[in-house]
């Protein structure tokens, strides 16, 4: 979907609470999922994105994504590796900090580290969230859909064919 500029700036005040009154509380969601520390949404996000996101785009339109994904035996094979490194420089955050992170997500069985220093989701992370996922989902479609329908509009004030300025509203 494309936006247009000037629907977006007619609108801006309503797509702005459209937009609030679902993010809000997702982010509030979100900061009690994981305990007050919105760094370790952060991290988990990224090692997630980086795992799935080769896989995904390769297996999009395949029935076998999931079942891989679920299988013990196939889950590291199929997942992209990434590092501290990789996840401090996508997100911004001190490598250090990131380290940090990755050590509570170990201890909470969301994530893997092999002997390389690769980190890889578990399949534990995916039962934890999968409730959350679902409920999140189920609140972000009706927003979308609302947003939509307010960008789909027509302009207020039609531009003229030949200027692309605002036609006359005599």
């Amino acid at each position: 979907m494309t936006i247009d500029r000037k629907v977006f700036d007619q609108n801006f005040y309503r797509v702005s609470y459209l937009l609030s009154r679902f993010m809000v509380p997702y982010m509030r969601s979100v900061y009690r999922e994981f305990d007050g520390d919105i760094l370790l949404n952060i991290v988990i996000g990224e090692i997630g994105t980086r795992n799935l996101g080769q896989f995904y785009e390769a297996s999009r339109n395949s029935k076998t994504f999931e079942s891989r994904l679920g299988d013990v035996n196939e889950h590291r094979r199929v997942l992209r590796p990434c590092n501290a490194l990789s996840i401090s420089d996508a997100s911004g955050i001190p490598r250090e900090t990131v380290r940090r992170k990755v050590n509570v997500l170990i201890e909470r069985g969301w994530v893997s580290q092999n002997e390389r220093g690769h980190l890889y989701l578990t399949p534990e992370v995916a039962k934890h969230f999968q409730r959350f996922l679902l409920l999140l989902i189920e609140e972000l479609l009706p927003a979308a859909q609302e947003l939509a329908e307010v960008l789909e509009q027509p302009p207020i004030f039609p531009e003229s064919r030949s200027t692309g300025k605002p036609a006359d509203t005599d």
